[in-house]
């Protein structure tokens, strides 16, 4: 005799529960999970109140005139075409210059899209860029700023034009009752210059470093509203000329790029990463090593492409890429015993198909509250 619905159901909640069921789905990817929600009552509710921490998704977005948007799922290991371009916010004074890039989180790590235009900043609310919260614009025009939200308050530093005289200036947008941009003390002298600063956010600290060498580090509180001092960053390997900063593990992290030769004939050989002490800025202990072979397909063919280096983390998890072209990436996992586990990401399609446009890149993990927002516009 065939079952009724509510005997199914009844079925599906006696099979699998508890710890069983959790085991089950702190393994499947998000995507899986999807339809694996609406099984029963009870498996939907281990879906969505699942206490995990997934590995997070690298998102890559092409903003050619034909907008395609990807991402890779560590726990299928593979890309997923994203069937929609974000949803970039409209603004009220018609079309405008866009500068989309993307913006650090804190507490939660991970980054989303933003964009900014003279009349507005938008920031992506989800992994994918479906929904946004916009802004008013800072008061100085910028052009590719550090953006960054701190607890409850968004940060926008440095790359303001030298015209305006401000170009360290620092804003921050309260969203408690003010809710209104509110100047800073500016960046540290030591970035005045800089072309390229790595950014990443936690408690109440925005910490920036000047990505090639020599090295600077500081970082800036958004209650006090003030800078702490600016160090100069001695990396134990005196070959490294590129740099960038995230945290995984709980910990701050830097990550180098070590090599051979100078000036433009420098090569990378090697990829490293160590923990960096919050208070006092200084480097200690290495924590990890990138396996030489992936080094070399993280430079490309000929040796000599890496002129920056890109690193994204969130959780246990960090990716490392070559920002001028990321198709060879790499996940990297921090063991709780101490250690790293490296794999390779396969190729992005969209990459091979158009290399040349412009891309912006984020980190972040996805749940599947996130897929059924948007589940009628992505996977």
């Amino acid at each position: 005799m065939e079952q009724r619905p509510k005997q199914k159901e009844a079925a599906a909640d006696t099979a699998l529960h508890g710890d069983v069921l959790d085991a089950i789905v702190s393994r499947v990817s998000p995507l899986d999970l999807l339809p694996a929600s609406r099984v029963s009552k009870a498996w939907r509710t281990a879906v969505l109140s699942s206490p995990r921490r997934p590995p997070p998704w690298f998102i890559l977005h092409h903003l050619g005139r034909r907008q395609v948007a990807a991402a890779f799922d560590p726990l299928s290991s593979a890309w997923r075409s994203l069937p929609f371009a974000p949803s970039y916010p409209s603004h009220r004074q018609g079309p405008q210059p866009q500068q989309v890039s993307s913006y650090m989180l804190s507490p939660g790590g991970g980054t989303r899209l933003c964009v900014l235009s003279v009349s507005a900043l938008a920031l992506a609310t989800d992994p994918f860029g479906a929904s946004w919260r916009q802004l008013e614009p800072p008061r100085y025009s910028r052009t590719d700023p550090v953006v960054a939200v701190v607890g409850t308050r968004v940060v926008v530093a440095g790359g303001a034009s030298d015209l305006e005289d401000g170009e360290n200036a620092v804003e921050v947008f309260d969203g408690g009752a003010s809710g209104a941009w509110v100047s800073c003390e500016p960046m540290p002298e030591a970035f005045r210059w800089s072309e390229s600063i790595s950014s990443a956010a936690v408690g109440r600290r925005l910490y920036v470093l000047e990505k090639q060498s020599p090295f600077t580090l500081s970082w800036f509180d958004v209650e006090s509203r003030r800078w702490g001092p600016a160090r100069g960053v001695r990396v134990p390997d005196p070959t490294v000329r590129h740099a960038a900063i995230g945290f995984a593990n709980g910990r701050l992290l830097l990550a180098g790029a070590g090599g051979i030769g100078t000036g433009f004939g420098w090569r990378a050989e090697s990829v490293r990463l160590w923990a960096v002490d919050e208070e006092s800025l200084q480097v200690e202990e290495e924590v990890g090593s990138m396996p030489r072979a992936m080094v070399e397909e993280l430079v490309g063919d000929g040796g000599w492409g890496l002129s920056s280096l890109g690193f994204l983390s969130e959780g246990r998890f960090a990716y490392v890429y070559n920002p001028s072209y990321p198709k060879d990436l790499f996940l990297c996992e921090l063991e709780e015993g101490g250690g790293c586990r490296w794999e390779s990401v396969p190729r992005p399609a969209c990459m091979e198909e158009r290399p040349t446009h412009r891309v912006v890149v984020g980190c972040c993990q996805v749940g599947v509250e996130d897929l059924m927002m948007g589940k009628d516009r992505t996977v």
